[in-house]
């Protein structure tokens, strides 16, 4: 058993980490490839995002699909031209290669949970360049 405080885990600007288009945006990856060992399948990873208000992460697709549940704050996700209002205990699907993106709406962070899936070899699924979790 692995156990982590979201709190605890470093935090990275969207932005600055990824060169995305993005503004106000916080990514932790709260597991990922590297943690634990071999006996944890990696088939997913789990990540907590917050955006502050008015921020947003600008329309992108990947080849892995994605859910997202809505813990705090409202946002409008916008997914193949198609926007809808998100609240908490709401919960976001995307297919693999659809279009989706999001923007933070009200005046609290918008703060969510975020599952993605890794295929292949997961390449995806590595956080930044820090050294392996347990």
């Amino acid at each position: 058993m692995i156990v982590k405080n979201i709190k605890e885990i470093k935090g990275y600007d969207v932005k600055e980490a990824y060169g995305s288009n993005a503004k106000g945006v916080t990514i932790r990856w709260i597991s990922e490839k590297r943690t634990g060992g071999e006996e944890y399948m990696h088939h997913f990873a789990l990540r907590y995002f917050v955006i502050e208000p008015g921020g947003y992460l600008a329309p992108h697709k990947h080849p892995w699909e994605q859910e997202i549940a809505i813990v705090k704050g409202r946002l409008v996700a916008t997914a193949e031209g198609k926007s809808v209002e998100a609240k908490p205990e709401d919960v976001l699907y995307f297919a693999a290669n659809e279009e989706h993106g999001f923007k933070a709406v009200g005046d609290e962070p918008c703060e969510f949970y975020c599952i993605i899936g890794c295929p292949g070899k997961g390449e995806n699924c590595i956080g930044l360049n820090e050294p392996k979790s347990s």
